[in-house]
């Protein structure tokens, strides 16, 4: 199975220290309304909450060391993908609120995602640890249908932090 246009991986692009500095974080300590994906920033009318310091810091350092995005962040998600959680979030093609690129940042190992061409076409898969990020652009946001594929005992895909940049509409 070829690999989607669009997608690129990173590995080890976060450090062990960054990765527990951001699980310390409380909006992955405090998940007690069990939220797959918790919003911070701004997505075009939908509701937020405003991005913690903490969040923005890792936003710069991206912007600043990488071409991913045109400017710093302005969108920020934390995701628990623990359990029934994860069995809750389906195939899907991204809409265009997460701008062109969105940035995803693996915080448990053995996370599982996949990309089809369709309904019925082999699923490429990528096992990502923990640490490990991809980025996806173009074909593999907009053609390709993609999700977290549960694995384990729990059937779990594990905890992410996403970063995109949508320019706003003035």
């Amino acid at each position: 199975m070829k690999r989607p246009p669009g997608l690129k991986i990173i590995r080890n692009f976060f450090h062990q220290d960054e990765i527990n500095h951001i699980l310390s974080q409380t909006e992955f300590v405090n998940n007690s309304k069990m939220e797959l994906f918790r919003l911070f920033g701004e997505f075009g009318g939908k509701e937020a909450q405003p991005p913690q310091e903490w969040m923005i810091d890792y936003g710069r350092k991206v912007f600043q060391h990488h071409d991913f995005f045109s400017e710093v962040p302005n969108q920020y998600r934390v995701c628990d993908w623990i359990g029934e959680l994860s069995s809750n979030f389906k195939w899907h093609i991204d809409n265009k609120r997460h701008g062109k690129k969105i940035l995803v940042v693996t915080l448990s190992s053995k996370r599982m995602i996949g990309f089809r061409c369709d309904a019925g076409s082999d699923i490429f898969k990528i096992e990502l640890s923990s640490g490990d990020a991809y980025l996806i652009s173009g074909s593999s946001r907009w053609s390709w249908e993609h999700c977290v594929l549960p694995s384990g005992k729990e059937k779990s895909g594990g905890k992410s932090f996403i970063m995109s940049y949508r320019k706003q509409k003035k």
